[in-house]
């Protein structure tokens, strides 16, 4: 039986890799005493240095937006602002094995959205999933 790549997969695999690094060293900071928002802000300066570098090497330069998306983009500009922000605080009075999992229950949230706001197909696995992800965020907070 052959096997179809997936490039979908992989990119989300590089992603949950990078996710679960970022969430680590955020938390690390928080520990050496990093301000939230000070803290953000060098982040977001380094994001801002390698998003161009990126549009260059994929895109082939700057990247076409069309109208319809900048709606979009700014409100989730301002959603994640204020996501890492309250996570970035409450790492720095929790524990991250209780606040990271907390805040990416967000998964949970967006798959529902997604089913009920955009017509995607629930399956039964996909419904066990988002209940194991909710009773494991239930179990990993307690």
């Amino acid at each position: 039986m052959s096997q179809t790549f997936r490039i979908d997969v992989l990119l989300s695999l590089v992603a949950f890799v990078c996710l679960g690094l970022t969430d680590f060293i955020r938390k690390k900071g928080t520990v050496e005493g990093a301000n939230p928002v000070g803290y953000l802000f060098v982040e977001t300066a380094v994001l801002l240095a390698i998003v161009p570098a990126a549009a260059l090497l994929l895109e082939g330069g700057v990247p076409q937006v069309g109208r319809g998306v900048i709606p979009y983009a700014l409100a989730s500009g301002v959603t994640i602002a204020v996501a890492l922000i309250a996570m970035m605080s409450g790492l720095r009075v929790g524990e991250g094995s209780v606040v990271i999992p907390i805040s990416r229950l967000g998964l949970a949230l967006a798959t529902l959205l997604s089913l009920f706001l955009l017509s995607e197909q629930i399956t039964w696995t996909k419904a066990l999933g988002i209940a194991m992800a909710v009773a494991a965020v239930f179990l990993l907070s307690r």
